[in-house]
């Protein structure tokens, strides 16, 4: 460094606020430079003395009044609203929290199990309903015969017996 460091350099030196590259660089200055060197021992014994008159100045709250102070706090009860934030604490309140979220996700699947359960007899009696419809179906129970029997005696409604099932869906679904 050819120049001598300003005065706000110099503070920041003091208080360690330059970079690591600009503190090496002021130090390494202040080793050759005997007039910056001054400068900052006027800058260090001026921060010191008025660090030493605020010490100096501070005042002391009078015996009295620190007793009074600290009978005060010994004697308080903790009030209602006290000792409710203290169960909004987080070593208690996310417990708490975490068992209310479980409660309501269990609650609201349990009670609602999804949608209607259809019973596989509904699909078996479907099943053979539409088989029965289909005139040469090997597992259906009408035979060619049956049907020119039927046909014949001019009775169609025994040529088709269909069970009536019964299916009831949820609109909702």
């Amino acid at each position: 460094m050819t120049q001598h460091l300003t005065n706000e350099e110099l503070l920041d030196y003091l208080h360690g606020a330059l970079t690591p590259q600009q503190d090496a660089a002021a130090y390494a200055h202040m080793e050759t430079c005997s007039q910056c060197r001054s400068d900052y021992d006027a800058e260090a014994r001026i921060g010191e003395m008025l660090r030493g008159h605020a010490r100096a100045s501070e005042r002391e709250l009078p015996a009295t009044l620190k007793a009074e102070i600290w009978s005060r706090i010994r004697d308080s009860q903790p009030s209602a609203a006290s000792r409710l934030l203290g169960w909004l604490r987080p070593a208690i309140a996310i417990p708490v929290a975490a068992a209310i979220a479980l409660a309501a996700y269990f609650g609201t699947t349990m009670s609602n199990p999804g949608a209607p359960a259809i019973e596989a007899a509904y699909y078996l009696q479907d099943h053979a309903a539409l088989n029965s419809t289909i005139p040469f179906n090997d597992h259906g129970s009408l035979t060619p015969v049956d049907m020119e029997t039927a046909a014949a005696s001019g009775t169609h409604e025994t040529a088709v017996n269909v069970q009536a099932a019964s299916y009831t869906a949820d609109a909702n679904q």
